[in-house]
């Protein structure tokens, strides 16, 4: 309960700090991070009702055309948690492949999410679309790569149990 209480201030400073500074924050640049951060933190429905909330929140603060790239945002992350988990059912001892194999597949469920959140802006024209695409992601990444390796350090220290499915 607390950590679903955590996550629902982060998110919630998150969307106030994002509309109060739309000329530092751009449009979706810290939602969606800890959005999927948040999914892939509490890797469960919580997490995915959570992160949609707060990305249906964007969305309604930012009007956009339809919240296509919220839907898109949390099917990408449902797919990837779930590919996890069966992947541990099957073997549950860690895979001994490519060392930053957690970072990959939020970064490509937040780098679709963030592409298609520009790409549904009202004023969107094409010519603006990779400047507004890269200062989302020059904040947006750092900002889940930093939420993944606190989720990785609680891990490894402890202080987050995690289900044995």
């Amino acid at each position: 309960m607390k950590t679903i209480a955590a996550w629902m201030l982060i998110l919630w400073f998150a969307l106030i700090f994002q509309v109060a500074r739309p000329d530092f924050f751009g449009s979706g640049s810290l939602a969606v991070p800890l959005s999927v951060g948040c999914v892939f933190w509490l890797r469960n429905g919580t997490g995915v009702l959570l992160a949609g909330a707060a990305l249906l929140i964007q969305w309604i603060l930012n009007t956009t055309f339809a919240p296509i790239d919220v839907v898109v945002t949390l099917l990408l992350a449902c797919v990837a948690i779930s590919r996890d988990r069966s992947r541990d059912l099957v073997s549950p001892s860690p895979l001994t492949g490519f060392r930053h194999t957690g970072l990959i597949q939020p970064t490509v469920v937040l780098c679709a999410g963030l592409l298609l959140h520009s790409l549904l802006i009202v004023d969107f024209q094409t010519e603006n679309l990779w400047p507004v695409l890269i200062s989302s992601l020059c904040i947006a990444v750092p900002v889940l790569v930093l939420t993944l390796f606190i989720a990785r350090t609680a891990d490894q220290f402890g202080l987050r149990r995690r289900r044995v499915w």
